[in-house]
């Protein structure tokens, strides 16, 4: 059974594609869930919001799972989740750090709303959407997922304040790419060619990146490009380009930034990401309008919201490239 679970659950989503996870098979109905340290982003993370919203995520994604098998997933945190900072965890030792105990249980409650085809399907999408917006039935059903967990679903239409948001992000990416802190971690998730993508099954493979080789490379390796005013004023192009045509900006805004809600906001994340899958949808979160501080701020004044924690593109889109994940026998501890 857990095989089973796994195998599908470690489709889940991760920030960077990390994928952190691993997984200890005790007894046919008992796991220990850890966080692979190497697999944290310490750089950009501090609180470990992000990390725990993560693990928050695949425990909620098992749990949907166990359910489409007449099972119940019941969970026990080892620690709590303010034990998981940049710097708490930076001070380990050990290279997993255990976070969960999981029991599996027989139960009547019933199939859960998702089908685990939902599970598989990729809802990130960097190429360009389709000239269409989000249906109402469809923000309808966003909102209320989102109301359920005491979070909240906006979405901005204007072509000038989207122009206008796209422009901040730019900014903010180029700064942060110019941040040694930043930057290092980053570029250690890109993935450059098919072949390395292959061999890591995880990071930021180009071809999900919708870049070609050669800009993705050099803003990677040469990041003082971006602080050239030729150089940047091209670069800023080609990344506008990219993300081609763009109907709606979407943002989640509710309890998030300490750790305990993080945790909380990361089995929401699963069920909003699930439902965006009923409805055909596919987002592509711009993660440095809530990392960088000036573009946060930003973010806050212009939006009215003081306690956004994801922004994004929504909408249709055509198939994108699949990302990779690492094969069930390296998530597995033994």
């Amino acid at each position: 059974m857990w095989h089973d679970l796994l195998g599908t659950a470690i489709h889940a989503p991760s920030p960077h594609n990390v994928q952190p996870w691993r997984v200890r098979i005790r007894s046919d109905s008992e796991a220990d869930l850890f966080i692979e340290k190497r697999r944290t982003l310490p750089k950009e993370d501090v609180t470990g919001s992000f990390i725990i919203l993560t693990m928050g995520l695949f425990i909620e994604a098992l749990n949907f799972l166990a359910r489409n098998r007449s099972c119940k997933l019941e969970f026990e945190l080892y620690q709590e989740p303010s034990q998981f900072t940049a710097e708490i965890i930076g001070r380990s030792q050990a290279e997993l750090l255990p976070f969960a105990r999981l029991t599996l249980k027989a139960s009547e409650e019933g199939p859960s709303p998702y089908d685990d085809e939902n599970f598989l399907t990729r809802r990130t999408s960097r190429i360009s959407l389709l000239p269409r917006g989000v249906p109402d039935e469809a923000k309808s059903a966003l909102s209320d997922v989102s109301n359920h967990w005491r979070q909240r679903y906006e979405q901005i239409t204007e072509p000038e304040s989207i122009e206008e948001i796209l422009r901040c992000n730019t900014k903010a990416l180029f700064e942060d790419l110019n941040s040694p802190y930043y930057h290092d971690e980053i570029v250690d998730w890109f993935r450059f060619t098919a072949r390395s993508s292959l061999r890591t099954r995880d990071g930021l493979d180009y071809r999900c990146m919708n870049s070609a080789r050669i800009p993705f490379w050099s803003v990677a390796r040469m990041p003082w490009l971006l602080q050239l005013p030729i150089a940047r004023g091209i670069f800023a192009k080609i990344y506008r380009s990219q993300l081609g045509t763009i109907p709606t900006i979407g943002m989640l805004s509710g309890p998030f930034w300490r750790p305990e809600d993080a945790f909380e906001a990361g089995r929401f994340l699963m069920n909003f990401w699930l439902e965006l899958t009923k409805h055909d949808l596919y987002i592509h979160p711009f993660g440095n309008l809530v990392t960088n501080g000036a573009a946060a701020d930003w973010c806050r004044e212009k939006m009215g919201l003081s306690d956004i924690w994801l922004v994004f593109k929504i909408g249709y889109s055509e198939e994108p490239p699949k990302s990779y994940r690492r094969p069930l026998e390296e998530v597995l501890v033994a």
